[in-house]
């Protein structure tokens, strides 16, 4: 059947990995849009698991796929560039909220990392597993560049980055409502700052000033991060 000659051809392609996640993708953003955007329908959460289904329940190795999504891994510093344009367009408030947003992050992002490695530590977790948790608050670009250089293991931080971001994007709306958070600078940069990445396409659903303090926010503790962790851990 030519059919079954094309999925062998498509199957055995270097391109599978790439062609997966995008089809994922697209089935996560097709549910989450449809069910009103359910935070459990997350587009991150459904590719996840159907990658992760398709990996567990087939002869594709894990290696295989990262070999042939690679191309998407080399996307993630240029995506991180192009949030320049909502700082750009909000650069006005931004000036604003200066020193709330210094304090706000070094605070809140200090905070975060001490009570997850805390956590780690109580818990007796390795010293593999304690060096990687101290970039879960940075996005996966940065994390996966820092992590080996304290001790830690590329792939890890970015599982923690991952589910850090995830979590934090699911969670966020809730917690605002609950704490009656609506201002539009202080919803961004909490998402920023505890879930990097995906949190700041989370802020973006919810405006532009939000996506542009998400940015800020996430691009800050990126940048001090990897100033200090390599002198601190």
């Amino acid at each position: 059947m030519h059919w079954q000659v094309a999925l062998n051809t498509l199957w055995q392609s270097p391109y599978l990995g790439l062609f997966l996640t995008l089809i994922s993708f697209q089935l996560g953003l097709s549910l989450y849009r449809r069910s009103g955007t359910q935070p459990w329908l997350h587009p991150v959460i459904v590719s996840i698991c159907c990658l992760g289904g398709i990996i567990l329940l087939s002869d594709l190795s894990y290696a295989r796929y990262m070999d042939s999504a690679h191309f998407l891994s080399q996307l993630l510093g240029p995506t991180i560039v192009a949030l320049a344009v909502p700082l750009y367009e909000n650069i006005k408030l931004l000036k604003r909220y200066w020193l709330a947003f210094m304090v706000s992050n070094v605070l809140a992002g200090s905070l975060t990392i001490v009570v997850a490695v805390a956590i780690v530590y109580v818990g007796q977790g390795s010293d593999v597993s304690l060096n990687s948790m101290w970039v879960k608050s940075i996005t996966t670009a940065i994390a996966i560049e820092i992590a080996p250089s304290i001790g830690g293991v590329a792939a890890l931080a970015a599982g923690l980055v991952m589910f850090t971001g995830v979590f934090g994007a699911v969670i966020a709306p809730v917690l605002f409502k609950i704490f009656n958070i609506h201002h539009p600078a202080a919803q961004g940069t909490a998402l920023g700052v505890c879930a990097h990445a995906v949190g700041t396409a989370k802020a973006i659903e919810l405006g532009s000033l939000q996506g542009a303090f998400a940015a800020l926010s996430m691009s800050f503790m990126g940048l001090m991060c990897a100033l200090l962790l390599p002198f601190l851990v």
